[in-house]
């Protein structure tokens, strides 16, 4: 059974947060940013994990906003993305570890940049 779709402005500013911080995790350790395979991967493993039901044009809309985020906030944030940083931002289970403060500032930018792009 399928879930429906029910991604509400929250849902999808956390799925953001988790393409973008896995985004910079990636580049923390390979110097690059996630492939399209490893995005698609990563969006359906949140997806699944999190219950959250999305159709394709909304996945696509989320996902590729990612790593332009990823950039800026790697430009933003600066000396806070670090590679002792990075990985601390998710928990052993792979989800975001929202008591870090650099996972909350992405978060935040995640919801700002939807709120300001008219994607409720």
């Amino acid at each position: 059974m399928s879930n429906p779709l029910n991604m509400d402005l929250r849902a999808r500013a956390e799925l953001l947060s988790y393409l973008v911080a896995s985004h910079l995790l990636a580049r923390q350790m390979t110097g690059e940013w996630l492939s399209v395979a490893h995005v698609v991967e990563s969006t359906a493993l949140w997806l699944k994990t999190n219950g959250g039901g999305a159709d394709a044009m909304e996945r696509v809309m989320i996902s590729t906003r990612a790593q332009d985020i990823a950039r800026r906030v790697e430009e933003e944030l600066g000396t806070k993305v670090t590679p002792k940083s990075v990985p601390a931002l998710f928990c052993e289970n792979l989800r975001l570890d929202f008591r870090s403060p650099v996972a909350r500032e992405i978060y935040q930018h995640c919801l700002t940049h939807l709120v300001n792009s008219g994607y409720l």
